[in-house]
């Protein structure tokens, strides 16, 4: 018997329990439509899906909206009963993994993923944060305890400087915390989507032995794929001793001590948000720190809030409506006349900071907003410069000697995959070439 499996088996058979087959959840789920279910067979779907986790036959049109699944949580939201479907998919998703495909291809697929993702951040961080800086949050090891622990998952170490304004926002809140993340404090959520449940138990593990061994009373996330990971498939099967919740909420908590902090006479600045849904109080919170701002004032503009929890990851298995979702917050940010388009998750920011190369108004992340009003002057945001092309000469050289300290060459494998993951992904950018161009001539001879 595998425990962490029976776990998510009785998870999901309590759902199913509890489901009474209306639909309302289909119904309301952003990417049914895009892969053609027919919401007038809501409930007949959804009765599949009870069919699905009770092992009972065929479940053709469940087993489709299983796999096409962004995790938006608009199907939770909308749940009468108040099932949290978003984790009951997710589990079935997994559970097919290991019901049908061999444990050697699990392992495989779920080493390729994480693999991947650990070499983008180690070059994508590496080129934009110093070596001892970057040691000090990717560290194996640590020598003190603290209340508190910053948990920056993986993926935002491709944009490190929102990592080192939370940082610097702690310190000048003078919170007593450590700093965890990199892909030696991973989630484990690429081994948990592949089924390689036992991969899944040892990261996860390791991930919160580190939180409970520095005497955590609270970690404070970044990742939204963490906070969700974490937050409603590995925290209740643990039961730790501390809290887990998103470092936005923690903020709000501080926002008194936050205000004492406030510069005055700044330039005003009017700002629309980039907001998603699917994290549970993130998106309010982050409302209320800008709301809380003296120089700033929110412009409220149309968006598409519940197509997935935040850009990228699930929702890139659907690139057009994406692409939409970009176009309609970068057009709608425009025609308001906004000075900022603000974001809330780093893989957002990704995708749409290259929109300054396109549009009258600069992106920022609402880290930066609340560092400038400190008067930390909010770290520089490197990827930004790289993703919206132009004039980089300065940029680029700072990135060679970031890399050379941090131990990579620059050969030209390197600038090629750096230009892919850079500007490969969905979202919107400027040209490609400046960067591309002003990299290989920083390339080491061989």
């Amino acid at each position: 018997m595998d425990p962490i499996l029976d776990y998510f088996a009785a998870t999901a058979e309590a759902s199913m329990a509890r489901c009474t087959s209306c639909g309302k959840c289909l119904e309301a789920c952003p990417t049914a439509a895009e892969i053609g279910l027919d919401k007038g067979a809501a409930s007949a779907i959804t009765g599949e899906l009870a069919r699905l986790t009770a092992g009972a036959g065929d479940a053709p049109l469940a087993t489709q909206w299983v796999e096409a699944c962004n995790g938006s949580a608009q199907c939770t939201a909308a749940c009468p009963e108040g099932i949290n479907v978003r984790q009951w998919v997710s589990i079935e998703r997994m559970r097919q993994r290991v019901v049908r495909a061999p444990a050697a291809a699990r392992t495989a697929a779920a080493s390729r993923r994480f693999r991947n993702m650990s070499h983008s951040v180690r070059l994508l961080a590496g080129m934009q944060v110093p070596s001892a800086a970057l040691a000090r949050v990717m560290a194996h090891r640590r020598e003190r305890t603290a209340d508190f622990v910053f948990y920056t998952g993986c993926n935002v170490l491709r944009t490190p400087h929102m990592v080192f304004n939370v940082m610097d926002i702690l310190d000048a809140l003078g919170v007593a915390y450590e700093v965890m993340g990199g892909p030696g404090h991973c989630c484990g959520v690429y081994q948990f989507h592949e089924g390689d449940l036992g991969a899944y138990g040892r990261i996860a593990g390791h991930t919160y032995d580190s939180f409970a061994k520095v005497g955590a009373k609270r970690v404070l996330s970044w990742c939204p794929s963490c906070t969700k990971q974490f937050g409603e498939m590995y925290h209740d099967y643990a039961k730790p001793n501390f809290d887990f919740g998103h470092i936005a909420m923690f903020l709000v908590e501080q926002l008194p001590r936050l205000r004492e902090k406030f510069a005055t006479g700044l330039p005003p600045q009017r700002v629309a948000i980039h907001e998603h849904d699917g994290i549970e109080g993130v998106s309010a919170s982050v409302r209320t720190l800008v709301a809380a701002l003296p120089h700033v004032e929110i412009v409220e503009i149309a968006q598409d809030r519940g197509f997935g929890y935040v850009c990228g990851g699930p929702a890139a298995r659907h690139p057009e409506r994406e692409r939409e979702v970009h176009r309609t917050v970068a057009e709608n940010a425009a025609a308001a006349g906004v000075d900022t388009l603000v974001t809330i998750y780093h893989s957002c920011h990704r995708q749409l900071s290259g929109a300054e190369a396109h549009y009258p108004f600069a992106v920022k992340n609402f880290t930066d907003l609340i560092a400038e009003a400190i008067g930390a002057g909010g770290r520089h945001d490197y990827y930004k410069q790289y993703k919206r092309g132009g004039e980089m000469d300065e940029a680029l050289a700072a990135a060679r000697v970031y890399l050379e300290t941090n131990g990579i060459t620059l050969d030209a494998a390197t600038v090629e995959a750096l230009s892919a993951e850079i500007f490969g992904e969905t979202g919107i950018a400027g040209s490609r070439e400046p960067f591309a161009r002003g990299l290989a001539q920083h390339v080491t001879s061989p």
